[in-house]
């Protein structure tokens, strides 16, 4: 035993050599885990670490991260992008035209997340993702919805629900761990991903605890919380989930490197637990 205590640190390193890319899914942080840094020293740092690129980019910021993206060989993901709807329509967010026009026949997705305004209500929430979905049609570009917390949209089957009422074909839905565990935790994960799975185009993982109540619990490096990460992985390979997985970094307090090389560690132990 003790043998294999010792070589288990080498295997570790030797994944990503003897590991073909193709046979993993892909991982990304968020953007918001590497915005203490320039963008450039940002991108860097997720490329030495074995990360395939960056997602979740702030509109106002997509430039800079394209152009460090591009400089080193990596993939922007996806962009996150809101609007606000209330009993008498809805706003989007500035920017979200010229982001998705910047990312034009790039593959990358656009996630929406709908903000609760006065009385808001799904009749404009449908005409938001609408409109944020003929945008992004032009471009050659997919919409997924954005489950959050305290937002008009925050449950994963009500995203699921008004997806399919937009009746665009770009439109789809995001699974947030951290959001789902924080308004609806009790609810069957293995039902709710396989009903969504045409239209599961994203999905977002974090370490995290099971009952955790608050952002410090749910939103936690890869390597921390009681949450079975690999159990999740084996429900994702069940229903042929094969999309890129992000990493979602916010308020998490430690230096990037630190965060992201336990994180990509993890990983990559939860990818063999699971079978991947």
């Amino acid at each position: 035993m003790k043998s294999m205590r010792l070589c288990l640190p080498l295997l570790w390193l030797l994944l990503p050599v003897s590991i073909a890319l193709g046979e993993m899914i892909s991982i990304y942080p968020f953007q918001n885990g590497i915005n203490s840094l320039p963008p450039p020293e940002g991108v860097r740092l997720a490329k030495e670490l074995g990360y395939q690129g960056i997602g979740s980019i702030y509109p106002n910021l997509l430039a800079d991260y394209k152009a460090a993206c591009q400089a080193e060989g990596l993939k922007v993901y996806s962009i996150y992008v809101g609007g606000r709807v209330n009993m008498d329509g809805f706003q989007a967010e500035n920017g979200i035209a010229a982001a998705i026009a910047m990312l034009k026949g790039s593959g990358a997705l656009v996630e929406l997340n709908v903000q609760r305004g006065k009385q808001a209500n799904d009749e404009q929430a449908v005409a938001l993702i609408r409109h944020v979905a003929d945008l992004a049609k032009d471009a050659g570009l997919k919409v997924v919805l954005y489950p959050h917390a305290d937002c008009h949209i925050e449950r994963f089957e009500h995203a699921l629900e008004i997806a399919k009422s937009a009746d665009r074909g770009n439109v789809g839905v995001a699974f947030n761990l951290c959001h789902f565990l924080k308004v609806q935790a009790d609810d069957d994960l293995s039902t709710l991903l396989a009903k969504a799975k045409p239209q599961l185009w994203s999905v977002s993982v974090c370490g995290a605890d099971s009952d955790g109540k608050d952002w410090d619990t749910l939103i936690r490096p890869l390597d921390e919380g009681n949450f079975d990460q690999a159990a999740l992985l084996r429900i994702l390979k069940g229903i042929g989930y094969d999309g890129a997985v992000g990493l979602q970094c916010f308020n998490i307090r430690i230096a990037p490197r630190d965060h992201l090389t336990r994180s990509i560690a993890a990983w990559r132990k939860q990818l063999a637990a699971a079978g991947r």
